[in-house]
């Protein structure tokens, strides 16, 4: 089976409260007009683009594609994902309106566990609660576009950063690949 995405999981995203996607082969996507068919295409931006600014949704300006995405600090982007590794989710969660930054995103070693983000009750947990259960799985905050594509891209000189979902022969060839995501 090659590197790349599993399962798209969205956690109070865009029109979704929760919706679990696999992507193990073709797919297809039907609905009635401003069901969340679009925007469930366009989260993969969020998995193949590193640098929110080069991200593109139509007429709508980053802040209000974030605002969308990301209402809140219990808004969840997930992909579970085939990498070099094994299995890992990258993330993104929304902040709360008070601390009003963009959301972070982050990753972890092993599969998607709905136990790590739902308590007992089917609630959403507290943002610590989610961290405290994946720094078992080597959670990683990623602070930056490149910390991202390094993720994405194959390992460089066996550091075991890298994932390998995006398989290029040069590392510097990732630009013409994200612009080819906003045509």
């Amino acid at each position: 089976m090659p590197n790349g995405p599993l399962k798209i999981i969205l956690i109070g995203v865009g029109r979704y409260d929760y919706a679990e996607v696999e992507l193990g082969g073709s797919i297809q996507i039907v609905g009635l007009n401003n069901t969340g068919k679009t925007t469930l295409i366009n989260t993969l931006q969020f998995l193949y683009v590193d640098d929110l600014r080069t991200m593109h949704f139509g007429s709508y300006t980053l802040e209000q594609t974030l605002a969308y995405y990301f209402p809140g600090q219990y808004s969840y982007a997930l992909f579970e994902c085939l990498g070099a590794t094994g299995r890992g989710v990258i993330g993104w969660r929304g902040q709360s309106k008070a601390s009003g930054g963009d959301p972070e995103r982050f990753c972890c070693l092993g599969p998607y566990d709905a136990d790590d983000y739902f308590d007992a009750k089917g609630q959403v947990r507290e943002p610590r609660d989610v961290v405290a259960r994946l720094a078992l799985k080597e959670f990683r905050l990623m602070k930056s576009a490149q910390e991202h594509r390094e993720l994405l891209l194959p390992s460089a000189g066996g550091d075991g950063k890298g994932w390998g979902l995006v398989a290029l022969r040069a590392a510097k060839a990732f630009r013409r690949f994200r612009e080819s995501l906003r045509d």
